[in-house]
């Protein structure tokens, strides 16, 4: 059955909780990863598909695949 509210078809749009580019720290032993956000906070994530110094992509809290380590900027319209 198709909804009316707008707010709900809205967030059935929506791909999960997002996507976040990060550099991994460390790979833990129990199967979880360190990793450093842009922000400089380090958070533990699941995973360790991807070795330390490099970029990843997280996904609703888990390693999802290596990413390029490329520039990045921040601008202020």
């Amino acid at each position: 059955m198709a909804t009316r509210n707008p707010w709900l078809k809205f967030k059935a749009l929506l791909q999960g909780e997002g996507r976040t580019v990060v550099t991994v720290i460390s790979s833990n032993t129990d199967g979880t990863s360190t990793v450093q956000l842009r922000s400089g906070e380090e958070i533990k994530v699941s995973g360790e598909q991807v070795t330390a110094g490099n970029k990843a992509i997280i996904m609703n809290g888990r390693i999802g695949y290596k990413v390029p380590n490329l520039p990045n900027s921040i601008v202020q319209v």
